[in-house]
């Protein structure tokens, strides 16, 4: 490939270019090209992916046995790339389980489904259980399953991950699990994939938004089971996502079907400040700068076409204000050893002196201090799963 005479240092050869025919087609097939076809692995994009398949999979290739399922939560801001990212990981795990396909007809690696809420802003249980089944190829889940009742349905969903030994199930948009549930309830949700995942071996990974930043300390034991993939923007203060970021833009400029070749290099700043450094937001961004470009028959994409497609300053603001303050909580500060070994008594006490331990939205009195004769709240066995099910 020809080499670009202005190029990020992390590049030393040219990305790969639109197919040239595309210039002969229709302004339709080549936005559709753009949005549909490109996709762009980038560093942040594959540490994610990694990262997930290191929590569900064996090491290597072909190992007989899986690991135990387990749950893993998938977070990053709006438009940070999950759709990719959830393509991506579909296929990987398709490579890996190939052989096994070829020798157990049964065998499908995973289930990937849409978390969806409901008119009523309630997660309807039993159109998770279809969308699964959907998943898992089950030829009866729209006929007679669809009729049958929610407890039925999660019996067929529980039968078919066990014949189908999926490694996973993947969720997109599982922020809805939390819509209209808090407290108990959101326990109640995650507790309720846990079973599943205990009784059938399945793990679950739940992809979405930083809403989902409460699914990591809903209860200790789910704290300590689960596993946390920070799925973060580039961060252009540092030089490293700095150059990847150019890195990306780069390879993005290479494929935008347009006569002549854009230099969005000499507007990355501007582009990565529309875009907080999110991978999809920037793509949404170009998608709409060519869609522009291509309706006034201009033979490139331009600083003009950039500037009347970028998002507002307050929406930008919007964004970049949740990505910091989930940011903050998602990456662990300097010094998280010494607190621990603080708290656990090792480091700064007074002798004799038991530690406090405050965790995350606990500003009541402990329960030693309610009064005789009351009772604990949250203790009792209350049937939830049933009412959340049925």
């Amino acid at each position: 490939m020809k080499q670009s005479e202005e190029k990020p240092e992390t590049q030393t050869v040219a990305p790969e270019s639109f197919p040239p025919e595309l210039l002969s087609l229709p302004a339709g097939a080549r936005q559709e090209y753009f949005e549909q076809r490109c996709f762009i692995s980038h560093p942040r994009l594959l540490e994610t992916l990694d990262a997930t398949i290191q929590a569900i999979c064996p090491p290597g290739i072909g190992a007989s046995v899986r690991r135990a399922g387990t749950m893993v939560l998938v977070i990053g801001p709006s438009r940070v790339g999950k759709t990719t990212f959830i393509r991506l990981l579909e296929e990987r795990l398709l490579s890996r389980a190939k052989a096994g396909m070829l020798v157990d007809s049964t065998f499908l690696p995973f289930a990937s489904i849409l978390a969806e809420g409901s008119e009523s802003n309630r997660f309807e249980w039993a159109e998770y259980y279809r969308a699964v089944l959907r998943g898992l190829q089950d030829p009866f889940v729209d006929g007679k399953v669809a009729r049958i009742r929610t407890k039925e349905l999660r019996a067929a969903m529980k039968t078919a991950l066990i014949e189908r030994k999926p490694l996973a199930i993947i969720v997109d948009e599982a922020h809805h699990l939390a819509k209209a549930a808090s407290g108990s309830q959101l326990q109640s949700h995650l507790d309720h994939l846990k079973h599943f995942e205990n009784e059938t071996g399945v793990s679950h990974i739940l992809v979405g938004t930083y809403e989902m930043r409460p699914f990591r300390t809903v209860n200790a034991q789910l704290a300590c089971r689960g596993v946390d993939v920070h799925f973060s923007r580039y961060d252009a203060t540092k030089e490293e996502d700095a150059q990847a970021f150019q890195s990306v833009l780069w390879a993005l400029q290479r494929q935008l079907p347009v006569e002549k070749e854009p230099d969005l290099l000499k507007h990355w700043e501007f582009l990565y400040a529309r875009s907080i450094g999110c991978i999809g937001l920037l793509k949404m961004h170009l998608n709409q700068a060519l869609n522009l470009a291509l309706t006034a028959e201009a033979k490139t994409v331009t600083l003009t076409h950039l500037r009347k497609t970028a998002l507002s300053e307050t929406r930008v603001k919007l964004a970049l204000s949740n990505a910091l303050e989930s940011e903050a909580e998602l990456i662990e500060a300097d010094g998280a050893d010494e607190r621990l070994l603080t708290l656990l008594g090792m480091r700064g006490r007074e002798e004799g002196v038991p530690p406090k331990i405050k965790t995350e939205g606990q500003g009541r009195a402990s329960s030693n201090e309610t009064r005789p004769g009351t009772r604990s709240p949250g203790r009792d066995q209350t049937g939830q799963e049933e009412e959340a099910t049925g």
